[in-house]
């Protein structure tokens, strides 16, 4: 079973089931290895929380990257050398300058 379709089912039963949602909670390896069949190595943490709250929003915090050991796909290497990103960014400043240009020379000869 793949993980996607894995979580889901997890996510089914623990709606449905009062008692499997208690327990996932509780000790999730062991509740998510009894609901898939897929035993989960020692080395991952799993930590759930119950957020079906609609009333509450909750936030994930992921790790933070490291962007100093960061290695960039051949396909944003490509873009990099091919200079893209960076014509990209030149024109978007560019058509900013020239709207706050436009904007002010109206504004000048409205008096503002």
């Amino acid at each position: 079973m793949d993980v996607k379709k894995a979580v889901q089912k997890v996510i089914h039963k623990a709606w449905e089931d009062e008692a499997f949602k208690h327990d996932l909670i509780a000790n999730p390896k062991v509740a998510i290895e009894m609901a898939t069949g897929t035993k989960i190595p020692e080395s991952i943490k799993i930590v759930v929380n119950d957020q079906s709250d609609a009333s509450k929003s909750f936030i994930n915090i992921p790790p933070k990257p490291d962007y100093d050991n960061m290695e960039l796909t051949d396909e944003q290497l490509e873009q990099v050398a091919g200079g893209e990103i960076a014509i990209s960014v030149i024109v978007s400043v560019t058509m900013s300058i020239s709207a706050i240009t436009v904007a002010a020379q109206q504004g000048i000869k409205k008096g503002w």
